[in-house]
């Protein structure tokens, strides 16, 4: 996916908002985006909002605000860090977080592991809705895959495949850059909207201790 194309579905989503607004790409500038959508009362004009799009190949987000709404049509802003290129490179916006978890391993080498029923104790240092990068006491392998339950405003299944490890200087520890495996859309964007939310809080400490320092 390296462009905006007309017709695709955007899922749009905002902190303001429980319910999530899909659309469809109707015409695209290089400032912004209108999308053809069924509920637009639930947006309203100025509202910041994470794009979602989703296709049959990759799964895609950028950040944006609503420039105006008239009947079913909105427009929104095209930020240009919002360039699909740019995107498909990082994939998803990563937030930084503390979130305990117990990972069990499933998979080594394509050998089933699971009936081991060994686990491991680790640490969510960030996420997105592509991925996890984990802090544990152990260094395992590569391509390792690993369940757990990952707690935000509730708890969801999640399965991750180990892409790289790293040791931490200094602390007997390592780092696991994971990438989730067999998530469910639905499942997706409650990690998308969580990492969005959290996003929004640090944007506003930082704005709230510019002004009044």
């Amino acid at each position: 996916m390296k462009e905006f194309k007309l017709g695709q579905l955007v899922v749009i989503l905002s902190p303001f908002t429980e319910t999530e607004v899909y659309g469809n790409i109707k015409f695209v500038s290089d400032k912004s985006i209108t999308l053809s959508i069924k509920n637009t009362g639930i947006l309203k004009e100025g509202w910041d909002i994470l794009c979602l799009i989703i296709d049959e190949t990759d799964a895609l987000e950028f950040y944006s605000k609503v420039e105006s709404l008239e009947g079913n049509t909105i427009k929104i802003e095209r930020h240009v860090e919002a360039n699909l290129c740019t995107i498909e490179k990082r994939r998803f916006n990563r937030v930084d977080c503390e979130i305990g978890f117990v990972g069990r391993p499933m998979m080594i080498n394509n050998v089933s592991i699971a009936k081991s029923g060994k686990t491991f104790m680790g640490t969510i240092k960030n996420i997105s809705a592509g991925g996890v990068m984990v802090e544990t006491n152990l260094c395992f392998p590569t391509d390792m895959v690993f369940s757990f339950k990952l707690k935000i405003n509730y708890f969801i299944d999640c399965t991750a495949k180990v892409r790289r490890v790293s040791e931490v200087p200094n602390q007997n520890k390592y780092e696991m850059g994971c990438e989730f495996i067999n998530m469910s859309v639905e499942d997706m964007k409650a990690i998308a909207m969580f990492a969005f939310k959290e996003q929004l809080k640090r944007k506003r400490k930082e704005l709230y201790d510019s002004i009044f320092k």
